[in-house]
Protein backbone atom coordinates (compact mmCIF):
# COMPACT_ATOMS: atom_id res chain seq x y z
CA UNK A 1 0.00 0.00 0.00
CA UNK A 2 1.29 3.35 -1.06
CA UNK A 3 -0.04 6.58 -0.07
CA UNK A 4 0.92 10.45 -1.46
CA UNK A 5 -0.05 13.24 0.81
CA UNK A 6 -1.30 16.49 -0.47
CA UNK A 7 -1.19 20.08 1.55
CA UNK A 8 -2.98 22.56 0.85
CA UNK A 9 0.16 25.46 -0.26
CA UNK A 10 0.06 27.86 3.20
CA UNK A 11 -2.12 26.22 5.15
CA UNK A 12 -0.02 25.36 8.34
CA UNK A 13 -2.56 22.70 9.83
CA UNK A 14 -3.93 21.05 6.40
CA UNK A 15 -5.80 18.03 6.48
CA UNK A 16 -4.07 14.99 4.83
CA UNK A 17 -5.07 13.95 1.78
CA UNK A 18 -4.06 9.81 0.10
CA UNK A 19 -4.16 8.64 -2.98
CA UNK A 20 -4.06 4.98 -2.16
CA UNK A 21 -3.20 2.14 -4.71
CA UNK A 22 -3.87 -1.27 -4.61
CA UNK A 23 -5.22 -0.80 -1.15
CA UNK A 24 -7.49 -3.90 -0.45
CA UNK A 25 -10.47 -3.46 1.95
CA UNK A 26 -8.20 -4.52 5.12
CA UNK A 27 -6.02 -1.52 4.33
CA UNK A 28 -8.59 0.77 3.93
CA UNK A 29 -10.19 -0.93 7.75
CA UNK A 30 -6.78 -0.88 9.20
CA UNK A 31 -6.05 2.31 8.31
CA UNK A 32 -9.18 3.69 10.27
CA UNK A 33 -8.67 1.76 12.59
CA UNK A 34 -5.07 3.80 13.28
CA UNK A 35 -6.82 7.04 12.33
CA UNK A 36 -9.37 6.55 14.76
CA UNK A 37 -6.78 6.02 17.93
CA UNK A 38 -5.00 8.76 16.99
CA UNK A 39 -8.25 10.99 16.98
CA UNK A 40 -8.45 10.40 20.21
CA UNK A 41 -5.60 12.12 21.00
CA UNK A 42 -5.93 16.31 22.04
CA UNK A 43 -3.70 18.40 21.36
CA UNK A 44 -4.06 20.62 25.12
CA UNK A 45 -3.21 23.89 23.82
CA UNK A 46 -6.03 23.67 21.37
CA UNK A 47 -8.25 21.21 23.14
CA UNK A 48 -9.04 19.68 19.50
CA UNK A 49 -7.88 16.38 18.23
CA UNK A 50 -5.08 15.75 16.24
CA UNK A 51 -6.93 15.09 13.59
CA UNK A 52 -8.84 17.80 13.29
CA UNK A 53 -5.82 20.38 13.68
CA UNK A 54 -4.16 17.74 10.55
CA UNK A 55 -1.18 16.68 12.79
CA UNK A 56 -1.60 13.28 11.13
CA UNK A 57 0.54 13.55 7.87
CA UNK A 58 0.59 9.86 6.90
CA UNK A 59 -0.28 5.96 7.42
CA UNK A 60 1.27 3.26 6.30
CA UNK A 61 2.04 -0.26 8.53
CA UNK A 62 5.64 0.63 8.81
CA UNK A 63 5.23 4.10 10.12
CA UNK A 64 3.24 6.98 10.82
CA UNK A 65 4.16 10.02 10.48
CA UNK A 66 2.94 13.72 12.24
CA UNK A 67 4.11 17.23 12.63
CA UNK A 68 3.65 19.47 15.21
CA UNK A 69 3.15 23.32 14.51
CA UNK A 70 6.78 24.25 16.42
CA UNK A 71 9.56 22.61 18.37
CA UNK A 72 8.56 24.98 20.98
CA UNK A 73 5.12 23.08 21.31
CA UNK A 74 4.88 23.42 25.60
CA UNK A 75 3.19 19.86 25.80
CA UNK A 76 5.22 17.97 22.62
CA UNK A 77 6.67 15.15 25.00
CA UNK A 78 2.95 14.94 26.44
CA UNK A 79 1.71 14.52 22.77
CA UNK A 80 4.35 12.52 21.67
CA UNK A 81 3.75 10.00 24.85
CA UNK A 82 0.11 9.73 23.93
CA UNK A 83 0.25 9.04 20.03
CA UNK A 84 2.85 6.39 20.86
CA UNK A 85 -0.07 4.53 23.72
CA UNK A 86 -2.69 4.35 20.64
CA UNK A 87 -0.43 3.43 18.30
CA UNK A 88 0.42 0.40 20.48
CA UNK A 89 -2.86 0.14 21.69
CA UNK A 90 -4.92 -0.34 17.90
CA UNK A 91 -2.06 -2.40 16.55
CA UNK A 92 0.51 -5.07 16.83
CA UNK A 93 3.29 -4.70 15.69
CA UNK A 94 2.44 -1.09 16.07
CA UNK A 95 3.84 1.28 13.13
CA UNK A 96 6.44 3.46 14.41
CA UNK A 97 5.95 7.09 15.68
CA UNK A 98 7.40 10.01 13.68
CA UNK A 99 7.72 13.22 14.33
CA UNK A 100 8.74 16.62 12.75
CA UNK A 101 7.91 20.03 12.99
CA UNK A 102 6.62 22.60 10.89
CA UNK A 103 9.13 24.33 8.81
CA UNK A 104 9.36 27.67 10.28
CA UNK A 105 12.10 28.77 7.75
CA UNK A 106 13.23 32.25 7.13
CA UNK A 107 11.82 34.03 4.91
CA UNK A 108 13.04 34.06 1.26
CA UNK A 109 11.67 37.32 0.35
CA UNK A 110 13.99 39.31 3.60
CA UNK A 111 17.40 39.98 3.61
CA UNK A 112 17.71 38.34 6.93
CA UNK A 113 19.15 35.38 5.37
CA UNK A 114 22.45 36.53 4.40
CA UNK A 115 22.72 38.06 8.48
CA UNK A 116 23.09 34.65 9.35
CA UNK A 117 25.52 32.61 7.17
CA UNK A 118 25.85 29.05 6.15
CA UNK A 119 26.68 28.31 10.10
CA UNK A 120 23.40 29.45 11.24
CA UNK A 121 21.66 28.22 8.14
CA UNK A 122 19.65 25.63 9.59
CA UNK A 123 19.37 27.71 13.64
CA UNK A 124 15.40 28.06 14.14
CA UNK A 125 15.54 30.44 16.82
CA UNK A 126 18.80 32.96 18.07
CA UNK A 127 17.91 33.72 21.66
CA UNK A 128 19.89 36.25 24.14
CA UNK A 129 20.73 36.00 27.39
CA UNK A 130 21.91 39.07 29.17
CA UNK A 131 22.70 40.93 32.27
CA UNK A 132 23.89 44.34 32.63
CA UNK A 133 26.05 44.10 36.07
CA UNK A 134 28.60 41.34 36.37
CA UNK A 135 28.71 38.90 39.31
CA UNK A 136 24.65 37.94 38.73
CA UNK A 137 24.90 34.42 37.86
CA UNK A 138 24.06 35.30 34.42
CA UNK A 139 26.22 32.21 32.87
CA UNK A 140 25.18 29.44 35.48
CA UNK A 141 21.55 30.67 34.59
CA UNK A 142 22.62 30.60 30.78
CA UNK A 143 24.29 27.59 31.28
CA UNK A 144 21.39 25.63 33.55
CA UNK A 145 18.76 26.83 30.81
CA UNK A 146 20.38 25.39 27.81
CA UNK A 147 20.43 21.65 29.73
CA UNK A 148 17.12 22.37 30.92
CA UNK A 149 15.39 23.08 27.31
CA UNK A 150 17.80 20.02 25.94
CA UNK A 151 15.97 17.99 29.00
CA UNK A 152 12.48 18.78 27.04
CA UNK A 153 13.82 17.19 23.75
CA UNK A 154 14.83 20.60 21.88
CA UNK A 155 17.83 20.72 19.85
CA UNK A 156 20.18 23.33 21.70
CA UNK A 157 23.06 25.52 21.22
CA UNK A 158 24.86 27.59 23.58
CA UNK A 159 28.15 30.13 22.47
CA UNK A 160 30.05 31.86 25.30
CA UNK A 161 30.43 35.56 24.04
CA UNK A 162 32.36 36.33 27.01
CA UNK A 163 36.06 36.54 25.38
CA UNK A 164 37.77 37.56 28.35
CA UNK A 165 36.53 35.46 30.99
CA UNK A 166 34.66 32.74 29.65
CA UNK A 167 32.73 30.87 31.82
CA UNK A 168 31.64 28.08 30.27
CA UNK A 169 34.49 26.15 30.34
CA UNK A 170 34.45 25.57 34.14
CA UNK A 171 30.88 25.30 34.22
CA UNK A 172 30.41 22.36 31.78
CA UNK A 173 33.72 20.07 31.56
CA UNK A 174 33.36 17.51 28.39
CA UNK A 175 36.04 15.00 28.49
CA UNK A 176 36.96 15.79 24.82
CA UNK A 177 37.43 19.57 24.41
CA UNK A 178 38.82 19.31 20.82
CA UNK A 179 37.21 21.99 18.69
CA UNK A 180 37.39 20.25 15.40
CA UNK A 181 37.38 21.61 11.75
CA UNK A 182 34.47 21.23 9.67
CA UNK A 183 33.99 20.31 6.47
CA UNK A 184 32.38 23.54 5.78
CA UNK A 185 34.99 26.14 4.72
CA UNK A 186 36.77 26.93 7.38
CA UNK A 187 34.36 26.59 9.82
CA UNK A 188 35.02 25.04 13.10
CA UNK A 189 32.17 22.00 14.56
CA UNK A 190 31.04 22.78 18.25
CA UNK A 191 31.88 20.87 21.37
CA UNK A 192 28.80 18.20 22.02
CA UNK A 193 27.92 17.23 25.93
CA UNK A 194 24.88 15.85 27.03
CA UNK A 195 23.12 16.62 24.03
CA UNK A 196 23.95 20.62 23.69
CA UNK A 197 26.15 22.04 21.50
CA UNK A 198 28.69 24.26 23.67
CA UNK A 199 31.76 26.78 22.02
CA UNK A 200 33.93 29.20 24.02
CA UNK A 201 37.20 30.86 23.50
CA UNK A 202 38.14 29.05 27.15
CA UNK A 203 37.85 25.86 23.98
CA UNK A 204 39.73 26.84 21.42
CA UNK A 205 43.44 26.33 20.66
CA UNK A 206 45.68 29.02 20.30
CA UNK A 207 46.68 27.09 17.00
CA UNK A 208 42.80 27.73 15.74
CA UNK A 209 43.61 31.06 14.35
CA UNK A 210 40.95 32.71 16.05
CA UNK A 211 42.23 36.05 17.62
CA UNK A 212 42.89 35.89 21.22
CA UNK A 213 42.42 31.76 21.68
CA UNK A 214 44.91 30.44 24.90
CA UNK A 215 45.90 27.27 25.50
CA UNK A 216 43.30 25.08 28.06
CA UNK A 217 44.28 24.73 31.72
CA UNK A 218 43.59 22.27 34.00
CA UNK A 219 40.68 23.54 35.85
CA UNK A 220 39.01 24.03 32.53
CA UNK A 221 39.74 27.45 31.90
CA UNK A 222 42.04 29.18 29.36
CA UNK A 223 44.87 31.73 29.10
CA UNK A 224 43.94 35.14 29.71
CA UNK A 225 43.16 37.07 26.79
CA UNK A 226 44.39 40.18 25.64
CA UNK A 227 42.27 41.46 23.18
CA UNK A 228 41.00 45.32 22.50
CA UNK A 229 37.47 46.38 22.08
CA UNK A 230 37.12 45.99 18.36
CA UNK A 231 38.80 42.99 18.51
CA UNK A 232 37.11 41.34 21.18
CA UNK A 233 33.32 42.50 19.01
CA UNK A 234 35.18 40.36 15.53
CA UNK A 235 36.47 37.19 17.88
CA UNK A 236 32.69 36.63 19.06
CA UNK A 237 31.46 37.58 15.50
CA UNK A 238 33.88 35.06 14.16
CA UNK A 239 32.90 32.28 17.12
CA UNK A 240 29.39 32.67 16.08
CA UNK A 241 29.12 32.86 12.44
CA UNK A 242 32.07 30.73 11.85
CA UNK A 243 30.60 27.74 13.46
CA UNK A 244 28.59 25.06 11.48
CA UNK A 245 25.72 24.79 14.43
CA UNK A 246 23.38 22.26 12.60
CA UNK A 247 20.24 21.43 12.83
CA UNK A 248 19.25 23.80 16.21
CA UNK A 249 15.58 24.85 17.24
CA UNK A 250 17.21 27.69 19.47
CA UNK A 251 20.66 28.89 19.96
CA UNK A 252 21.47 30.84 23.37
CA UNK A 253 24.24 33.35 23.32
CA UNK A 254 25.40 34.00 26.76
CA UNK A 255 26.60 37.65 26.40
CA UNK A 256 29.16 39.47 28.75
CA UNK A 257 27.84 41.63 31.33
CA UNK A 258 27.26 45.07 30.42
CA UNK A 259 25.53 47.02 27.26
CA UNK A 260 29.00 47.57 25.13
CA UNK A 261 30.27 47.02 21.59
CA UNK A 262 29.94 42.99 21.64
CA UNK A 263 26.46 43.28 22.84
CA UNK A 264 25.66 46.27 20.03
CA UNK A 265 27.74 44.30 17.65
CA UNK A 266 25.90 40.74 17.49
CA UNK A 267 22.55 42.39 18.12
CA UNK A 268 23.16 43.76 14.68
CA UNK A 269 25.14 41.05 12.98
CA UNK A 270 22.55 38.64 13.69
CA UNK A 271 19.03 38.73 13.98
CA UNK A 272 17.99 37.99 18.14
CA UNK A 273 14.59 37.10 18.44
CA UNK A 274 13.96 37.29 21.92
CA UNK A 275 16.30 37.73 25.75
CA UNK A 276 16.25 36.49 28.57
CA UNK A 277 17.24 39.25 31.58
CA UNK A 278 19.59 37.96 34.31
CA UNK A 279 19.65 39.93 37.23
CA UNK A 280 19.48 39.33 41.35
CA UNK A 281 17.60 40.98 43.97
CA UNK A 282 18.62 44.95 45.14
CA UNK A 283 17.90 48.29 43.61
CA UNK A 284 21.13 48.18 42.33
CA UNK A 285 20.62 45.50 40.22
CA UNK A 286 17.56 46.59 39.27
CA UNK A 287 18.73 49.65 37.84
CA UNK A 288 20.91 48.01 35.99
CA UNK A 289 18.60 45.32 34.87
CA UNK A 290 16.46 47.84 33.35
CA UNK A 291 18.91 49.64 31.25
CA UNK A 292 19.32 46.48 29.72
CA UNK A 293 15.65 45.36 29.05
CA UNK A 294 15.67 49.47 27.51
CA UNK A 295 18.90 49.07 25.31
CA UNK A 296 17.43 45.94 23.97
CA UNK A 297 13.78 47.27 23.19
CA UNK A 298 15.77 50.18 21.52
CA UNK A 299 17.37 47.05 19.25
CA UNK A 300 13.52 45.72 19.02
CA UNK A 301 14.66 42.69 20.49
CA UNK A 302 11.61 41.78 22.79
CA UNK A 303 12.80 40.65 26.56
CA UNK A 304 10.58 37.69 27.24
CA UNK A 305 11.36 36.31 30.17
CA UNK A 306 13.58 37.22 33.39
CA UNK A 307 15.36 35.16 36.18
CA UNK A 308 15.78 36.50 39.64
CA UNK A 309 19.08 34.64 40.48
CA UNK A 310 19.95 34.20 43.85
CA UNK A 311 16.51 35.62 45.03
CA UNK A 312 16.10 33.83 48.36
CA UNK A 313 17.67 31.20 51.01
CA UNK A 314 15.18 28.95 52.59
CA UNK A 315 16.31 27.97 55.98
CA UNK A 316 16.82 23.87 55.68
CA UNK A 317 15.13 23.60 59.09
CA UNK A 318 11.76 25.45 58.76
CA UNK A 319 12.06 25.98 55.16
CA UNK A 320 11.28 29.73 55.44
CA UNK A 321 12.41 31.65 52.74
CA UNK A 322 15.38 34.59 53.91
CA UNK A 323 15.60 37.59 51.23
CA UNK A 324 19.33 38.16 52.18
CA UNK A 325 20.12 40.56 49.06
CA UNK A 326 17.09 42.64 49.20
CA UNK A 327 13.33 42.99 48.11
CA UNK A 328 12.52 40.77 45.35
CA UNK A 329 11.65 42.49 41.87
CA UNK A 330 8.28 42.40 40.32
CA UNK A 331 7.39 41.53 36.58
CA UNK A 332 5.84 45.10 36.95
CA UNK A 333 9.12 46.78 37.18
CA UNK A 334 11.22 44.44 34.56
CA UNK A 335 8.57 45.20 31.97
CA UNK A 336 7.13 41.66 31.90
CA UNK A 337 3.30 40.43 30.72
CA UNK A 338 2.53 38.39 33.96
CA UNK A 339 4.60 37.41 37.29
CA UNK A 340 4.63 33.99 35.25
CA UNK A 341 7.27 35.18 32.82
CA UNK A 342 9.75 35.80 36.37
CA UNK A 343 11.36 32.75 37.90
CA UNK A 344 12.96 33.22 41.40
CA UNK A 345 15.99 30.77 41.54
CA UNK A 346 17.32 30.63 45.12
CA UNK A 347 20.58 30.87 46.69
CA UNK A 348 22.01 27.05 47.62
CA UNK A 349 25.06 25.04 48.03
CA UNK A 350 23.65 22.73 45.29
CA UNK A 351 24.50 25.48 42.34
CA UNK A 352 27.89 26.39 44.37
CA UNK A 353 28.84 23.08 44.16
CA UNK A 354 27.94 21.75 40.63
CA UNK A 355 29.28 25.06 39.17
CA UNK A 356 32.76 23.60 40.81
CA UNK A 357 32.30 20.20 39.67
CA UNK A 358 31.29 21.35 36.26
CA UNK A 359 27.89 19.73 36.00
CA UNK A 360 25.23 21.82 35.64
CA UNK A 361 22.47 21.49 38.69
CA UNK A 362 19.76 21.27 35.48
CA UNK A 363 21.28 17.67 35.07
CA UNK A 364 20.51 16.50 38.31
CA UNK A 365 16.95 16.54 37.87
CA UNK A 366 16.27 16.91 41.97
CA UNK A 367 17.13 19.90 43.56
CA UNK A 368 15.29 22.91 43.81
CA UNK A 369 16.90 25.00 41.39
CA UNK A 370 16.90 22.30 38.83
CA UNK A 371 13.04 22.34 39.50
CA UNK A 372 13.22 26.60 38.69
CA UNK A 373 15.47 25.66 35.28
CA UNK A 374 12.69 23.07 34.63
CA UNK A 375 10.47 25.90 34.47
CA UNK A 376 12.47 28.75 32.90
CA UNK A 377 12.62 26.58 30.34
CA UNK A 378 9.03 25.66 30.18
CA UNK A 379 8.16 29.47 29.96
CA UNK A 380 10.89 30.37 27.46
CA UNK A 381 9.44 26.89 25.12
CA UNK A 382 5.78 28.41 25.57
CA UNK A 383 6.64 31.90 24.50
CA UNK A 384 7.77 31.01 21.45
CA UNK A 385 5.86 28.85 20.74
CA UNK A 386 2.96 31.81 21.08
CA UNK A 387 4.96 33.81 18.77
CA UNK A 388 5.14 30.89 16.20
CA UNK A 389 1.74 29.84 16.17
CA UNK A 390 -0.24 32.92 17.39
CA UNK A 391 2.05 36.12 15.94
CA UNK A 392 -0.96 38.01 17.37
CA UNK A 393 1.36 41.04 17.32
CA UNK A 394 1.95 40.90 13.29
CA UNK A 395 -0.71 42.24 11.38
CA UNK A 396 -1.74 39.70 8.43
CA UNK A 397 -1.49 41.55 5.87
CA UNK A 398 0.13 45.14 6.23
CA UNK A 399 -2.11 46.90 3.40
CA UNK A 400 -2.30 50.62 3.50
CA UNK A 401 -5.45 51.02 5.69
CA UNK A 402 -3.85 48.99 8.43
CA UNK A 403 -0.40 51.25 8.31
CA UNK A 404 -2.82 54.34 8.26
CA UNK A 405 -5.11 53.16 10.62
CA UNK A 406 -3.05 54.43 13.62
CA UNK A 407 0.38 54.89 15.48
CA UNK A 408 0.25 51.81 17.44
CA UNK A 409 0.15 49.93 14.24
CA UNK A 410 4.11 50.52 12.86
CA UNK A 411 4.81 48.92 16.74
CA UNK A 412 2.77 45.45 15.77
CA UNK A 413 4.65 45.19 12.75
CA UNK A 414 7.28 42.30 12.48
CA UNK A 415 10.39 43.68 11.64
CA UNK A 416 12.00 40.90 10.70
CA UNK A 417 9.77 41.54 7.35
CA UNK A 418 10.83 44.58 6.79
CA UNK A 419 13.46 45.43 3.65
CA UNK A 420 14.63 48.57 2.77
CA UNK A 421 16.62 48.61 -0.98
CA UNK A 422 17.45 51.48 -2.91
CA UNK A 423 16.06 51.20 -6.58
CA UNK A 424 18.63 53.45 -9.01
CA UNK A 425 16.07 53.56 -11.73
CA UNK A 426 13.40 55.14 -9.51
CA UNK A 427 16.02 57.16 -7.36
CA UNK A 428 13.70 56.18 -4.43
CA UNK A 429 14.36 54.06 -0.86
CA UNK A 430 11.75 50.70 -1.67
CA UNK A 431 10.62 49.53 1.87
CA UNK A 432 8.53 46.31 1.56
CA UNK A 433 6.36 44.79 4.54
CA UNK A 434 6.23 41.02 3.94
CA UNK A 435 2.73 38.61 5.08
CA UNK A 436 1.51 35.64 4.24
CA UNK A 437 -0.42 37.23 1.72
CA UNK A 438 2.04 39.31 -0.09
CA UNK A 439 3.96 42.54 0.46
CA UNK A 440 2.87 46.06 0.54
CA UNK A 441 5.73 48.50 -1.05
CA UNK A 442 6.36 51.73 -0.29
CA UNK A 443 8.94 54.56 -1.98
CA UNK A 444 10.83 57.05 0.09
CA UNK A 445 12.93 59.59 -1.25
CA UNK A 446 16.18 59.87 0.11
CA UNK A 447 15.76 63.24 0.97
CA UNK A 448 13.04 62.48 3.53
CA UNK A 449 15.52 59.92 5.19
CA UNK A 450 18.44 62.42 5.51
CA UNK A 451 16.79 64.96 6.73
CA UNK A 452 15.49 63.14 10.27
CA UNK A 453 17.05 61.91 12.86
CA UNK A 454 18.35 58.23 12.16
CA UNK A 455 17.26 57.09 15.78
CA UNK A 456 14.15 59.00 16.51
CA UNK A 457 13.08 60.37 13.37
CA UNK A 458 12.47 63.57 14.25
CA UNK A 459 13.59 66.25 11.58
CA UNK A 460 17.16 67.90 11.55
CA UNK A 461 17.67 71.03 11.93
CA UNK A 462 20.33 71.47 9.15
CA UNK A 463 17.97 69.86 5.83
CA UNK A 464 19.53 71.58 2.95
CA UNK A 465 19.78 69.94 -0.02
CA UNK A 466 22.91 67.96 -0.96
CA UNK A 467 23.31 66.33 -4.18
CA UNK A 468 26.26 64.58 -3.50
CA UNK A 469 24.68 63.39 -0.41
CA UNK A 470 21.21 62.14 -1.98
CA UNK A 471 23.68 59.81 -3.90
CA UNK A 472 22.96 55.95 -1.65
CA UNK A 473 25.87 53.77 -2.07
CA UNK A 474 24.45 50.71 -0.19
CA UNK A 475 22.05 49.71 2.18
CA UNK A 476 22.61 47.25 5.05
CA UNK A 477 21.11 45.14 7.42
CA UNK A 478 21.70 45.74 10.90
CA UNK A 479 20.12 42.31 12.75
CA UNK A 480 16.21 44.04 14.34
CA UNK A 481 17.51 47.38 15.08
CA UNK A 482 17.24 48.77 11.20
CA UNK A 483 19.67 49.77 7.97
CA UNK A 484 23.09 51.13 7.58
CA UNK A 485 22.54 53.46 4.45
CA UNK A 486 26.15 54.81 3.03
CA UNK A 487 25.89 58.46 1.30
CA UNK A 488 27.47 59.60 -1.87
CA UNK A 489 29.47 61.72 0.69
CA UNK A 490 30.97 58.10 2.23
CA UNK A 491 29.40 58.79 5.25
CA UNK A 492 27.25 56.01 6.89
CA UNK A 493 24.07 56.14 9.61
CA UNK A 494 22.31 53.66 11.00
CA UNK A 495 18.38 53.97 10.97
CA UNK A 496 15.98 52.37 13.62
CA UNK A 497 12.85 50.19 12.00
CA UNK A 498 10.72 52.96 13.53
CA UNK A 499 11.86 55.81 11.44
CA UNK A 500 11.76 53.52 8.48
CA UNK A 501 8.12 52.22 8.85
CA UNK A 502 6.47 55.61 9.89
CA UNK A 503 8.36 57.02 6.46
CA UNK A 504 6.60 54.08 4.66
CA UNK A 505 3.51 55.21 6.43
CA UNK A 506 3.89 58.53 5.49
CA UNK A 507 4.23 57.70 1.96
CA UNK A 508 1.53 55.81 1.40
Amino acid sequence: MSHTLFRVAGTAASRPFFTRSLSTRADLKWEEKIMSALSQVRDPVTNRSIRALGYIQSISPSAVQVELPSPFHPNRLELVKDMTACLQEAANPAPKLKVSYAERGHDANSDTAPLRGPGLEHVQRIMAVYSCKGGVGKSTVATNLAFALSRQGLRVGLLDCDVYGPSLPTLVRPVDITVKRSEIGKMVCPIEHEGVKLLSLGYVSSKSGVPGAGSATSSGGNDPAVIRGPMASRVVTQLLKGTEWGELDVLLLDLPPGTGDVQLTICQEIVIEGAVAVTTPGSLAKADVLKGIEMFETLNIPTICAVENMSYFRNPVNDEKHYLLGTPISHEEMSLESEADLVRIPMSEAVSKANDDGVPVALLGTAEEASAYEELAAILTRRLFDRDICPSSQPSDPSESELEASPSTVDSIDVNKVSLTYDHNRKSFVIRIFSEDGASESLVDPEALRTVNPKTGELLEDTKKNTRMLAVKATERKGSYGYAVTWGNGATFIYSMKVILNLAKNNK
